[in-house]
């Protein structure tokens, strides 16, 4: 059973941001890095990253940080907070 996915605006805003700022080698892993962390998060949000206090996580995909709360009952992960990470 898939979890469902919420985005908050500011994150997509950030994370726009940071894509904009990056060259075309950067982008391109950013790009397969934020689809590879979507779809681990739908479906097993649990393994993905490293665990925080009150159900939030923080993982690593390429060149960025995230931060994300899973709402293991109603099988819900809202992603809270993006930051360029790493070379």
């Amino acid at each position: 059973m898939m979890y469902k996915y919420l985005g908050l605006e500011t994150v997509l805003d950030k994370l726009a941001a940071i894509y904009v700022a990056a060259d075309t080698d950067e982008r391109d892993r950013i790009t397969a890095g934020v689809e590879s962390f979507n779809a681990q998060i739908a479906f097993d949000p649990l393994e993905v990253g490293e665990s925080r206090e009150s159900g939030y996580r923080l993982a690593f995909p390429p060149l960025l940080q995230t931060m994300f709360h899973v709402d293991y009952v109603n099988r819900l992960v809202r992603v809270t907070d993006v930051k360029r990470y790493g070379h």
